[in-house]
């Protein structure tokens, strides 16, 4: 993951807390000045200075849908926000592989079973539980996995 760094006129931008409080708010949905004054109880000129500082640091970017402008966070906007977020995707997914690698092989042992003196087969009911618990928390870490990269993503509309 790249880092953010932040020079003079970045700390400048982030420097009101109007401004902080607008990336807060589009970091839950896109919106349009309006919305973004009437939450803030601002003047809708005052909501489009704020707007236009945070374009040119580059946290913000818009879209002309409509008539009217949807506002949203940049990348560089949602890393300000939350630093470090890709870093748990990245541990999940790994995690993931290991568990369900170990969980495959505790299924392929039991399948496969131990050979005993006689030609027999016996097949120990305590791989495939493990392996079973591997996988189940496998998929339990795939879904963590995704609800943590749907928060970094923005939601249309």
């Amino acid at each position: 993951m790249e880092e953010v760094t932040l020079d003079r006129d970045d700390i400048a931008a982030l420097s009101s807390d109007a401004r902080i409080t607008i990336l807060k708010l589009l970091d839950t949905r896109t919106m349009t000045m309006s919305e973004l004054a009437e939450g803030l109880g601002l003047a809708k000129s005052t909501v489009h200075e704020h707007l236009a500082i945070l374009t040119d640091a580059d946290l913000v970017t818009h879209a002309n849908a409509r008539k009217w402008r949807d506002y949203t966070l940049t990348k560089r906007g949602r890393r300000v926000l939350h630093p470090g977020k890709d870093h748990r995707i990245i541990f999940l997914f790994g995690t993931s592989l290991a568990t369900v690698t170990a969980g495959a092989l505790l299924v392929a042992s039991f399948l496969r079973g131990f050979a005993v003196q006689g030609g027999n087969v016996v097949r120990d009911p305590f791989l495939l539980c493990a392996g079973e618990v591997f996988l189940g928390a496998t998929i339990v870490l795939w879904y963590l996995a995704l609800r943590c990269r749907r928060r970094t993503t923005p939601t249309p509309g």
